[in-house]
């Protein structure tokens, strides 16, 4: 390292993970280098002089290009690294001389103004040469349209790749390149039309006026919409007044932006085959960012519709919507929820009026009246009123449950209306869930569950949802119907396809990655690898078809070494010379990111299929996919462990950007993409035209496989990258140059960052390996040409090649420094010195001519030479050949002989070796077995049992004869013995049992006699037992009677005595109330003193009575305590008390009646009810006790 470093020369040196600075080498000591920072804007050192010692060994240091000049092609820079593109994409958007666009070989690079910049005239591009052209998007759409109109044998259809970050100016770029390519159609169209028809003039005036630019839509009010319509309104108008519509209802405003688009879109334009005018385009949409609407993050706004619609200014159309809560927009905004929970409801930069002016003109343009205009604007009203609708809990027989509280029913009721629903329907669809059964005895029926407030916050967020991507999806086959793309027709006809899609994203330490992150990195990683194929495989070919071999043989030194002098060879030489001629194997190298997308999106195990795995399993949870993540995959290289603390709530990927980590909360609500019947049924159901016009997704079982959004998604993406490798693909990579979007600010490690994510600094890896500098062999001619003369050219027969080579070789160039291809001189990368060489002839201008000479004379003497040395050589190596075949032939003849011979021997060897093995063998199992009887029997047994044996195991039944037949005799005398032995037993059995016979009747005589005594006995007993049993039951009969009548009774005297203090309580309260009354009529005048005396006199009357009660209550409980007869009892239980007793007050002796009047005939009665008086319950039941218990025994 230390020996390409030169004292005095600037270099940079990196600072943290994204900082550069830059300074000059002041000393070397090995691989200590002195640093002196120095000022980028003057070149001198700082002053005071700031040094540093840097280790070059390890931290190495890069060599800085010249200051004050910038490259349009970075390619082109002498030293190509990341502070390299840094420093020259900053020095290019300086704002005295901006130039915001840069290529890096053919890859543009726009850096945002962030202001509007004076468009360049499209005349300088159309039709002129592209290497005269500065950098600009014009620049790749016109390449794009050149190589689609090229007559090809095949179709060649091309796609321009635009991407970046949020706030880079993809939008932007998008709309340059949409504009360029329809007025770059219409010029085409129209110099057809010159060639076909020259005599007209008004076909001059009418091309003239079709390369302005077509944004003149936009500037129409809507009172001349009219006569617009009436117009002949050009296709390429309605492709660029498709973008308002797009903004409006797709973009919102983000901390980074604040015309974020929230979706990503693909827009081809279809041309005809032959003059390749504009027939059709189409747009496709990608990961609509739905979450937005109902919980727009904190400091961003939701999407422009919302706010262009409430501050368009139309009285009369809010009204409709119920939008005029406030003559202040403000207000009316902050009254939603959808709207104010994000706490941002402005931009500095938005006009929304005039937004939804131009939104308005535009769906009138695509074919929306204003009928339509005013479903699809009641719609988005109705979704904010539904954000409104709130919920309370309630205590139902389910548990906790929600309702609509009354302040959210005139939400819900406007909301319904708007949406074109009706308000129970909706309503149920947000507070209960029904749940039809499909298998089982009860198939097809239908229950209905109660939702909690987050279950029915959630279905409501989830119906806006539904209904806000339905109306987007409308206005998407809207204009794809305003468009004219002939769907039949595009195998056929050519198109350009226009990507803008989000860029890398990684919020981390900001923010937290999720679901929608790892969606969007997914894409990038597709795009990375579409981008790894086309610019890194384009450059492949180029070489391929420059035919680069090494440049070899410069020198001038024979291939082959001179008869008695050895080979002198070049450093470079080492190969074979095959090798040498066509050494292309390793001049591109890429690192490929097949094994991160195989990670993501593999079929058969990548992270989307196991998160729809773990979403189709019973209770599913982000904890479950989160352990599942990191079982599966902890040993895949671009799947790192996290830290042990933070494992449990996220996992890490590698891309190739670096490494991302994603927080796995809310992965499985967001994976599930399935629409409910329920609410299939409520949209199918709305009076909206828009709602009824558009198809539903198709609805998914909960055990089913489809419906996820990773599924959906990965779908879109493989669909999208098997379009976009069959086309020509042209890149811009835009940048944004600081997070504050402010104007004139370049921020370094932003711009770094981004570079990073977009996979340019990996491109200029990989340039440094490959060869960026290359200079055509037309210009060496054009730069020579004035020193030698054609004179001199001449001699090389006007070979542009041979001409370079030998310049070249009189440079002394290194051969492994350049190479040669058919029509470019490349040299290496950090060679660039040699293309200085090269070009700065000054210094040998009057050794040129001779030189070249020289060399073209020693070039075609040793040619010559060579030719005749190896004719000498190839005659002698055929003779060589010759005796060398004749000799071969005779050594096969005497190796057959003796192959045969040997071959034979080795036959014998080998039958004599297998004979001796077998006895050998034999021999070792005899000895193992001497004198062993019992291992030989056992081993007799086991071949026995067998039904086959092996042919090497027969000789041991032969061995083993004699010891068999012994076998079989003693197993005869075995069986005589055992004969006679069971004969022996069997007599001696049959006399034991004749005598135990004789023993057992006898036995049983005697056991009958004393059964039947037994017998009786046991009768008489059981007879005994009967009638005592009889007698038990009686009495208890009578005893369970008498314990119900008492347990009557005692209810019944319960119930008396509660009826009775009931009473008492309502006297006491009639009593405090005319207590009330009399005081209300003492004041009274004095003409009612009469009735005051006439009431106390029935208040004592009433007391009398009281007193009366209360001594007949002293006597029915001293009649109470007095035990009733044995008759009484009886007769009691009998008749259940149904008769008069004198525990009870007669009705007659209780109620009185008082008449209360006064001189206005005012009359009130107070009635005594009748109250029965009882004894109390503990002496009652002490009673009842005894007397049964004297009644029972």
């Amino acid at each position: 390292m230390t020996d390409k470093i030169r004292v005095g020369d600037l270099y940079w040196k990196k600072v943290g993970s994204n900082g550069w600075i830059l300074g000059k080498v002041s000393a070397l000591d090995g691989d200590n280098a002195t640093f002196e920072l120095v000022d980028e804007e003057s070149g001198d050192v700082m002053q005071p002089v700031q040094q540093e010692v840097v280790d070059v060994a390890l931290n190495p240091i890069f060599p800085a290009n010249p200051l004050f000049s910038t490259c349009a092609d970075m390619t082109s820079l002498h030293h190509l690294h990341e502070a390299a593109l840094v420093k020259n994409l900053q020095d290019r958007s300086v704002l005295s001389n901006q130039r915001p666009y840069t290529f890096m070989a053919n890859v543009l690079i726009a850096v945002n103004p962030l202001r509007y910049l004076e468009e360049p005239d499209k005349k300088g591009y159309i039709g002129q040469s592209l290497d005269k052209c500065p950098p600009h998007p014009y620049h790749v759409a016109e390449s794009a349209y050149r190589q689609l109109a090229t007559v090809r044998p095949v179709m060649q259809n091309q796609s321009i790749i635009i991407s970046g970050e949020s706030g880079s100016g993809k939008t932007e770029t998008s709309k340059i390149i949409l504009d360029f390519l329809t007025v770059r159609a219409m010029a085409n169209s129209s110099e057809h039309r010159d060639s076909m028809d020259s005599e007209e003039p008004e076909v001059t005036h009418n091309k003239k006026e079709s390369l302005r630019p077509s944004r003149v839509l936009s500037s129409f009010s809507s009172r001349n919409i009219t006569s617009m319509l009436t117009s002949n309104v050009t296709l390429g108008e309605r492709l660029m007044e498709t973008i308002p519509i797009l903004e409006s209802f797709g973009n919102a405003k983000t901390h980074r932006n604040h015309n974020s688009s929230r979706f990503g879109k693909y827009m081809r334009l279809q041309f005809s085959s032959r003059h390749h005018e504009l027939t059709g385009a189409s747009i496709d949409t990608y990961l609509l960012e739905k979450s937005r609407l109902v919980h727009p993050p904190t400091g961003e706004r939701n999407f422009h519709i919302f706010y262009e619609l409430i501050r368009s200014g139309r009285t009369d159309l809010l009204d409709q919507m119920h939008l005029i809560a406030s003559s202040d927009p403000e207000v009316v905004i902050e009254s939603f929820h959808y709207l104010n929970r994000s706490g941002c409801t402005t931009s500095d930069i938005l006009n929304d009026a005039s937004n939804f002016d131009k939104l308005t003109d535009a769906l009138v343009l695509v074919g929306i009246d204003s009928a339509m205009q005013l479903e699809l604007f009641r719609l988005v009203a109705g979704l904010l009123h539904l954000g409104n609708v709130s919920f309370d809990e309630e205590e139902t027989d389910e548990g906790t449950t929600a309702c609509i509280g009354p302040k959210a029913e005139p939400s819900l009721e406007t909301a319904a209306s708007l949406l074109g629903m009706q308000k129970d329907i909706l309503a149920s669809a947000m507070l209960t869930k029904r749940i039809t059964r499909s298998q089982g005895g009860r198939r097809n029926s239908i229950y209905y569950l109660k939702k909690d407030v987050r279950q029915a916050t959630y279905s409501r967020d989830t119906i806006a949802k539904t209904i806000y991507e339905q109306v987007f999806g409308w206005l998407m086959r809207k204009c794809a119907q305003a468009l004219e793309y002939n769907e039949a027709l595009r195998d056929v006809l050519p198109y350009i396809g226009v990507l803008d899609i989000f860029g890398f994203e990684d919020f981390e330490p900001r923010n937290r990655n999720s679901f929608e992150q790892l969606l969007i990195n997914y894409a990038n990683e597709t795009l990375q690898s579409i981008f790894n194929t086309c610019i890194f495989q384009a450059e492949q070919e180029l070489y391929m078809s420059e035919h680069i071999h090494m440049a070899n043989n410069v020198s001038l030194q024979f291939p082959f070494a001179l008869p008695g002098q050895p080979l002198v060879t070049n450093t470079s030489d080492v190969k074979p010379l095959s090798e040498r001629l066509n050494d292309t194997s390793e001049l591109i190298t890429y690192v490929d990111n097949q094994e991160c997308l195989n990670l993501i999106a593999s079929r058969s195990g990548g992270i989307f299929s196991t998160i729809d795995a773990v979403s189709r399993l019973p209770g599913p949870s982000d904890k479950k996919l989160n352990e599942r993540l990191h079982t599966l995959f902890k040993r895949h290289a671009c799947f790192p462990t996290p830290h042990p603390k933070e494992a449990h709530e996220m996992f890490c990927v590698v891309h190739y950007a670096g490494q991302v980590k994603y927080h796995i909360e809310s992965f499985i609500d967001k994976n599930n993409n399935i629409i409910s019947a329920q609410f299939e049924e409520l949209i199918h159901i709305s009076k909206s035209a828009v709602l009824k016009s558009q198809p539903l997704v198709s609805v998914a079982p909960a055990n089913s496989k489809g419906g996820s959004v990773t599924q959906m998604f990965s779908v879109q993406m493989r669909g999208l990258a098997s379009e976009l490798e069959g086309t020509r693909c042209n890149f811009i990579r835009c940048i944004k140059p600081n997070a504050a979007m402010e104007v004139g600010v370049f921020d370094r490690a932003s711009v770094v960052d981004q570079l990073r994510c977009s996979g340019t600094v990996q491109a200029c890896s990989v340039l440094k390996v490959g060869l960026p500098t290359r200079i055509l062999y037309a210009e060496v001619v054009d730069t020579y040409l004035p020193l030698v003369g054609q004179e001199v050219y001449e001699k090389f027969n006007c070979n542009e090649r041979l001409f370079t080579q030998a310049i070249c070789a009189a440079l002394q160039f290194p051969p492994d420094a350049y190479r040669l291809g058919d029509t470019r001189l490349f040299f290496r990368t950090g060679k660039i010195d040699l293309l200085d060489k090269l070009l700065n002839v000054s210094s040998m201008e009057a050794q040129v001519p001779k030189t070249l000479v020289n060399y073209l004379v020693k070039r075609r003497w040793l040619n010559a030479v060579t030719k005749v040395m190896v004719y000498k050589m190839w005659e002698k190596l055929f003779h060589e050949c010759r005796f060398r075949r004749s000799a071969l032939t005779i050594q096969c003849w005497w190796r057959q002989y003796r192959a045969r011979q040997e071959l034979k021997s080795l036959k014998s060897q080998a039958r004599i070796a297998a004979i001796l093995a077998k006895w050998s063998k034999k021999l070792q199992v005899m000895k193992a077995f001497s004198g062993k009887p019992e291992e030989k029997l056992s081993l007799l047994n086991g071949l026995l049992s067998k039904s086959v044996l092996p042919r090497g195991q027969k000789w041991l039944l032969t061995w083993l004869g004699p010891l068999q037949r012994a076998m079989y005799v003693q197993k005869l005398c075995r069986k005589a013995c055992v004969a006679f032995m069971v004969k022996q037993g069997f007599l001696w059995l049959y006399k034991n049992v004749k005598a135990k016979r004789a023993q057992l009747l006898l036995q049983t005589q005697v056991r009958i006699v004393l059964a039947k005594r037994r017998l009786k006995e046991l009768v008489r007993k059981r007879r005994a037992r009967d009638n005592w049993r009889k007698a038990i039951f009686g009495a208890r009969v009578i005893s369970v009677f008498v314990r119900q009548f008492n347990r009557v009774h005692l209810h019944r005297l319960e119930t008396c005595q509660g009826e009775l203090i009931a009473a008492n309580e309502s006297l006491k309260a009639r009593v405090t109330e005319l207590t009330e009354r009399l005081k209300i009529v003492e004041a009274e005048k004095v003409s009612l003193a009469s009735i005051v005396a006439t009431n106390t006199a029935l208040l004592a009357e009433r007391e009398t009575q009281l007193r009366m009660l209360e001594s007949q209550m002293d006597m029915a409980k001293s009649k109470a305590a007095q035990p009733d007869s044995l008759f009484l009892r009886i007769f009691k239980f009998f008749t259940c008390s149904s008769t008069k007793t004198d525990g009870i007050v007669d009705e007659s002796e209780v109620s009185r009646t008082a008449v209360l009047s006064d001189e206005s005939s005012c009359r009130e009665e107070i009635s005594v009810q009748r109250v029965p008086i009882t004894p109390p319950k503990k002496k009652l039941r002490n009673n009842h006790v005894w007397k049964v218990s004297r009644f029972c025994f």
